[in-house]
């Protein structure tokens, strides 16, 4: 692999491969063979990384009314995916890619189309999971550490430009922790030269091992080859979350903050400009009230942990699981205090739309989900998947059936379903009570494990 080459060897090449890319000097007889090496490379990254890249787009019923539909250009809110876990068919985006939609048209690397449900969407992060079911593997990538990123690193980005779907670019990191960029809530971003164009969005950012380090969100429309991608460890954090919880839980302290300038270090006894942030209001009742913060501390460290900026404190903040006690090293009147704070839960502002089936399958040879919020249907469970020639799909039961009833037992939910049928012992009968299009029908079945 050339990325295991030795230093020297990898900055004469990657020196050259960026000369030859900018047109400054051709290629010499002695370094053609490092540049087909770096061309294999490449094209093998490429690759490999291609068909865990999806495309998305808002799904629309066939009978649906299409009046006021754009018949030409892209679709609205069309953008990227990668899968991020393919036996249980997950994938991440932008949660603007999804807004406002709770099916979403999934197009993998071929042409093949698979209709998804949007699992959780966290507007605070610009992150969102979707979920599908495949009948054929899928393939992934591996999400690797942003911590480890560096700029001048190596970066691949992939996507769907303005529609050209599988669109492959290349590039650098250009910078690091970029925030105050007002694009959401808890902004750390890695800035890229990586060619990024609308339609980029939640597709993946690569190093030269293949591993996803972010996720691409946004481009600056004035200016050219600056583009932002959510660091992979704030991804991985966020989708843990979707998955596990259909939403995000946040600390909240319960202050409003403004950072240390010159003016406040001038009147503040040994406050320094940049470290830290300072407290400019106080909610009544929240943690930081009952903890006896005050208007004016400054906020040096959460946890040990030192903070610059306002954003660096909210995603401080935000990173700690409420109910946890976090002692907050504090500047108040030109002494060093340590207060301890129990952070409470900050208010929502995730969206959950589906509930994912459970990994284990329910020896029936179909999956269910919850039935989206929202819906039409009554309570029950609704199948997600049918196994392909399992007795279910043998029988008719179909993907969108909501069952009612197990044994003569109602059943609401997904969880009620799994209670039931946890109780039927191996090849005992089952007899579901199933809703499909406004008729009800009876359906027999054995569970086989």
């Amino acid at each position: 692999m050339f990325f295991s080459k030795t230093p020297c060897c990898m900055m004469k090449l990657v020196l050259f491969f960026g000369a030859l890319l900018l047109g400054v000097l051709p290629a010499l007889p002695g370094e053609a063979g490092i540049l087909e090496q770096v061309e294999r490379e490449l094209v093998e990254l490429a690759d490999r990384v291609r068909p865990a890249v999806v495309s998305l787009s808002p799904y629309i019923a066939k009978d649906a009314v299409r009046q006021g539909l754009p018949k030409r250009g892209r679709p609205a809110n069309a953008g990227a995916g990668v899968i991020y876990n393919a036996e249980r068919g997950l994938i991440v985006t932008n949660s603007h890619v999804v807004r406002n939609v709770q099916k979403i048209k999934v197009t993998l690397m071929g042409g093949r189309e698979i209709i998804g449900e949007v699992l959780g969407a966290d507007e605070d992060t610009d992150l969102a999971v979707v979920y599908i079911a495949s009948k054929v593997p899928l393939a992934e990538v591996v999400f690797g550490d942003s911590s480890k990123v560096r700029i001048g690193q190596l970066v691949i980005a992939v996507g769907n430009p303005y529609g050209l779907n599988d669109t492959t670019t290349f590039g650098i990191i250009s910078g690091l922790q970029r925030e105050n960029i007002n694009l959401s809530r808890y902004e750390d971003f890695i800035q890229t030269d990586a060619s990024i164009n609308p339609g980029n969005s939640g597709g993946p950012l690569l190093n030269i091992k293949g591993e996803v380090i972010g996720i691409n969100t946004a481009i600056i429309n004035y200016a050219q080859s600056i583009g932002f991608s959510i660091p992979s460890n704030m991804v991985k954090h966020v989708v843990e979350q979707l998955v596990e919880h259909g939403e995000v839980h946040r600390g909240w302290l319960g202050v409003g903050i403004d950072p240390v300038s010159e003016e406040v270090a001038n009147r503040a006894a040994k406050a320094q400009v940049g470290e830290g942030v300072i407290i400019n209001s106080v909610f009544e009742g929240d943690p930081a009230d009952m903890a006896g913060l005050k208007v004016g501390d400054i906020i040096l460290k959460i946890g040990g942990s030192e903070i610059d900026s306002p954003n660096s404190m909210i995603r401080g903040i935000g990173a700690i699981t409420p109910g946890q006690t976090i002692n907050l090293d504090i500047l108040r009147k030109g002494e060093h205090k340590l207060v301890p704070v129990k952070l409470e839960s900050r208010k929502k502002r995730t969206t959950q739309l589906a509930t994912l089936p459970p990994m284990r399958p329910s020896g029936l040879g179909f999956t269910v989900v919850n039935s989206t919020k929202g819906s039409k249907l009554p309570g029950g469970a609704l199948v997600s998947r049918v196994t392909p020639e399992s007795p279910a799909a043998l029988k008719g039961l179909q993907s969108g059936d909501l069952i009612v009833a197990v044994n003569g037992e109602a059943v609401e939910n997904q969880h009620e379903f799994d209670g039931l049928v946890g109780k039927i012992q191996k090849g005992s009968p089952v007899f579901l009570l199933v809703w499909r299009n406004d008729k009800k029908f009876h359906l027999g079945l054995v569970r086989e494990k």
